[in-house]
């Protein structure tokens, strides 16, 4: 592990030559955070501080399940983490630093939409003891799906396919977690569906962390059978993989 902060260098610099990372971890959520807030906020005064949570999720899933999903299909196609292991280099390593390096994007990013609430649309910021106890959660959630990128880059055949798999799977999430269309607007099975989904959960306790009200409760036995399942089904895929059959 002598190498990781070397890695990590490497992979933070990396991240900002990627425009395509760039666009959907920074300006993507700014985006739609614009885009909602000037619609839903009209109608919901409370907008901004019962959704900041979920604004921040664009940018977790846009640098987990797409971009890092697409950096290790690239990787493999290229031979890279064989040629790093035959230089000496540490694979399992260089992938955490992978992930290490989404998670300080991430952080920047998340900075980047609490400055914006905050000077566009008075968002109140929490107290910094609320404030840690939120990202502590947020980084535990984002795991997941981070082995859900694991097992998008290394089952996909190529990076056509990965991002054939990983950018529809972003835009679902989006929609079945209330992301796009507010869970209090949806109604019927689509509203049952929401309030059962995986991420729905997530991002209610996370909610609750800064506003004290769920959206949904949640069903932490559901959550830690679904994280045990994507954790299995990351690991068997890796095991099969080239990245740890030599």
């Amino acid at each position: 592990m002598k190498n990781f902060p070397k890695y990590l260098l490497t992979e933070i610099k990396l991240r900002f030559r990627i425009p395509v990372s760039v666009f959907f971890i920074f300006i993507f959520p700014l985006f739609l955070m614009f885009a909602f807030a000037e619609s839903f906020g009209k109608k919901m005064t409370n907008y901004i501080p019962n959704n900041i949570a979920l604004i921040m999720f664009y940018a977790v899933l846009s640098a987990s399940v797409v971009s890092f999903s697409n950096d290790i299909s690239r990787y493999k196609t290229d031979n890279f983490y064989f040629l790093l292991e035959r230089r000496a280099g540490n694979k399992f390593a260089y992938l955490l630093a992978q992930v290490a390096s989404f998670i300080v994007i991430i952080f920047m990013s998340t900075l980047v939409i609490l400055a914006l609430a905050h000077y566009r649309y008075h968002y109140v910021l929490p107290d910094l003891n609320t404030l840690v106890l939120f990202y502590a959660k947020l980084y535990l959630y984002t795991l997941p799906f981070f082995l859900v990128a694991i097992i998008i880059g290394f089952a996909s055949k190529n990076i056509s396919q990965t991002s054939a798999i990983a950018m529809p799977l972003m835009f679902i999430s989006y929609f079945f977690a209330g992301m796009m269309v507010p869970y209090a607007g949806l109604s019927g099975t689509m509203k049952s569906i929401s309030g059962d989904f995986f991420l729905t959960q997530l991002l209610s306790d996370l909610t609750h962390t800064l506003t004290k009200t769920y959206t949904v409760t949640p069903n932490w036995g559901l959550i830690s059978l679904s994280g045990a399942m994507i954790l299995s089904v990351a690991i068997l895929v890796l095991r099969k993989s080239a990245f740890v059959r030599k």
